[in-house]
């Protein structure tokens, strides 16, 4: 993908918070209607629809990420920072529903998604991996393998966003801050 000139990224990226909330795979076509630009330009900068899903997928994993990182370089112990960090995931996925349900096809096809997957390892896991040998390091956190530690943690955020994204058409941030998140962060304190 070549370097689009930020008045063409910021009319796709405002598409694409226009797209149906949790369904990225549309046209290329329909996106360059969407966001007032000529069909030929995005094939100029995209090589085709998985390119441009790609974009729109890297675009809302560095939002999300902003929050991800601000919550883990908060104050506090490390549970009461994961504690917040899994619930800045949580919203992050309430305001870019995209994000729980295509990441999973991204990272299943990552041949096409490769910057997509590698960004969510860099921008997501590694932060929540560095928080996790904290909070071993420290005693505060019972994790032996902090990478199935930190993927079954954003898993559980991700199968829970996306469930009641499919039952109710949005996700329930609070009640997840409430029902979930501490019973997350619980089966990773010391017994």
């Amino acid at each position: 993908m070549k370097r689009i000139p930020e008045d063409n990224a910021g009319k796709l990226l405002a598409a694409s918070d226009q797209l149906e909330g949790t369904n990225l795979d549309v046209s290329i076509d329909d996106v360059a209607r969407m966001a007032d630009i000529p069909r030929a330009t995005l094939y100029y900068y995209f090589s085709g629809k998985d390119d441009l899903i790609g974009f729109f997928l890297s675009d809302k994993l560095k939002r999300a990420s902003v929050a991800v990182q601000k919550a883990i370089a908060s104050e506090g112990t490390a549970v009461e920072r994961l504690e917040r960090t899994l619930s800045s995931v949580m919203q992050a996925m309430a305001e870019h529903p995209a994000l729980c349900t295509e990441m999973p096809a991204a990272i299943k096809d990552a041949g096409k998604f490769e910057d997509v997957v590698n960004g969510a390892d860099r921008l997501m896991l590694a932060p929540f991996r560095e928080l996790l040998i904290e909070g071993k390091t420290t005693g505060g956190l019972a994790v032996t393998d902090v990478k199935t530690t930190t993927i079954a943690l954003i898993g559980a955020v991700n199968m829970v966003a996306m469930f009641q994204l499919v039952q109710t058409g949005e996700v329930d941030v609070e009640k997840s801050n409430r029902d979930l998140i501490p019973l997350l962060v619980h089966g990773l304190l010391p017994h």
